[in-house]
This record gives structure tokens, sequence and C-alpha cells, in this order.
């Protein structure tokens, strides 16, 4: 009833009303007097020759017009979310994705998607793999292998491999790459297996397959914290490819040369079998190595 109030308001004719409604002037003429007993006072004065807004009327009118144009808005905001255009999800993270990886999606993300809202948790993949299950995040950007992964699916997005920080004097600073044999004498540095169990299983795999095991000497799990010990000469790492994006000019990165698949790393979203929202896929059409 308060469209047809309205039409009738900003013509005050009747006819003309009812022609922009598309309806015939009967019901329209039916629908203001059921509006006006419904608001119990006179909205209308109405003669052969004219129609008027009363003063009730008038005030009628400003409110009729905030709500419709409130209604307008909750429509077209529910078909943006529907399409993933407009909304809110939460994105797990561990924290070796956001130095390079991490920033191109969200880059791509929101030039895509400018009115969805985006909340960011770091946390560990077996961290994300709980908050998932609990539903306390949507979307998960983990390390693989991944334990426990029952009603989650799992998509790999990026591949690289671990390369080694030496500090900036190392006697191997000026080659080109090197051999994990080249390092089995070096102290080393290594994430803890109960934060980061696959970097921590997979640097001790390579070890091993090249013919040695390493010394080790610290304990860490923040990069720019260990590229900044290795610069101080506390040791050698083995870290992600895309920590090359931390320059610091105490260290060199050189790629290994071991043909060993304990060297190769896989990062991948991971979301919930049940939750397939607008926002989610939205977030993984971006995140999707084809379309990237």
């Amino acid at each position: 009833m308060l469209r047809q109030f309205v039409a009738v308001a900003e013509e005050l004719h009747f006819g003309r009303a009812a022609a922009r409604l598309n309806m015939a002037q009967p019901p329209l003429s039916q629908a203001i007097k059921q509006l006006e007993i419904l608001v119990g006072v006179q909205l209308l004065q109405r003669t052969k020759r004219f129609v008027r807004l009363t003063p009730a009327g008038s005030v009628l009118l400003e409110h009729a017009r905030d709500m419709l144009a409130q209604e307008a808005r909750a429509i077209e905001s529910a078909r943006l979310a529907a399409q993933g255009l407009i909304g809110r999800i939460s994105i797990g993270f561990v924290g070796s994705v956001a130095y390079a990886l991490l920033p191109r999606l969200l880059q791509d993300f929101r030039s895509r998607f400018p009115n969805i809202q985006v909340d960011l948790r770091e946390a560990t993949s077996k961290e994300q793999v709980e908050s998932l299950l609990s539903r306390k995040i949507d979307v998960g950007i983990v390390r693989l292998p991944l334990p426990n992964v029952a009603n989650l699916q799992v998509r790999v997005i990026e591949r690289e491999r671990f390369i080694a920080v030496l500090p900036a004097f190392h006697h191997l600073a000026a080659a080109d790459s090197v051999i994990l044999a080249d390092l089995a004498e070096e102290s080393f540095m290594i994430f803890p297996a109960d934060r980061i169990a696959s970097l921590h299983s997979k640097f001790l795999f390579a070890c091993h397959e090249a013919g040695f095991t390493p010394r080790i000497t610290l304990e860490a799990w923040q990069m720019p914290s260990m590229v900044s010990l290795v610069a101080a000469g506390f040791g050698t790492v083995l870290l992600p490819s895309q920590v090359r994006s931390l320059g610091h000019p105490g260290v060199v990165y050189k790629d290994i040369n071991d043909a060993s698949t304990n060297l190769d790393l896989e990062i991948a979203v991971v979301w919930r079998d049940d939750n397939m929202s607008a926002g989610v896929h939205s977030f993984l059409s971006v995140a999707d190595p084809a379309a990237r």
C-alpha cells in the first residue's frame, strides 16, 4: 500500500498514478482507503477537481519514500550477496604465505569483489583445520600435508620449493646454487614440529635423503626473525622460496639443486564441505590457479 500511496501523493491524480503503477484505478482507490483505515487518519483530500495531501499525508509521504528506498536497498543487497558480490568472509592463513602469495590473492580479490569484507586470521595449518571444523573461519590457506581433513575440501593453489638462506659472508655466498650435501656441516634453524609440522618434517627428510642428519641449534617459526638471525650468524635455514621477497642485505638466497621431492612444497585452500556460500565461492574463484 505504501507504493500506491507514494504514486498518488507524487502524481496528485489517481488516473496518472494508476497508469504509473500499471493497475486499474478502482483497486488503487481501495488501497488508499485501506491505508487510511490502517493509519487512522485522512491522508488525501480528494474531490472531482483535485487531490491534495493532508498534513498527515505529507509526513507519511516522507517516511514512505525512505521505507521504499530501504526496501530496494535490502533487495539489491540480497541479490548481490547471492552473487558473491557483497558480504563478509573470514580467511585463515599460515604466516609463511604473507610475503608473496597472500598479498597477491587479496589484491585480486579486492579488485574483483570490493564490497566483500575480509577478516584475516594468522594461524598454523593445524589451527586452521580446527577453526574450520568449529566454523570460526570460512576458508584456510594452509601447507600440505594436512592431518584430519575429513569433511574438508582441499585444493592446491601454489607450489614452491625450499631455498637455502645463508649469511652474506658465507663461503658459498657467491655460488649460483647449492646442494644440500654442501650444507651438511652447518648449524640449522628449524620450524617447531608442534607449530609447522609439514615444513619441520620435510626439512628433516630432505637432509636424511641427502645423507646427513642436520645439527639443530635453534627452533623458530617467524620467517623475518629467522632471516635476521641468519644475517647475524646464528646458523642456516631452509625456507619456502617466497621468502625472497624479504630483502635483507645480510643474507643470500640460494636455490637447492637436489631432486628430492621433500624440497617441494604445496600450499592449498581448505574449506568445509557444507560451506559453499557465495563469499567462499568468490574467494575460490580468485585462488584458482587456472584462473590466475
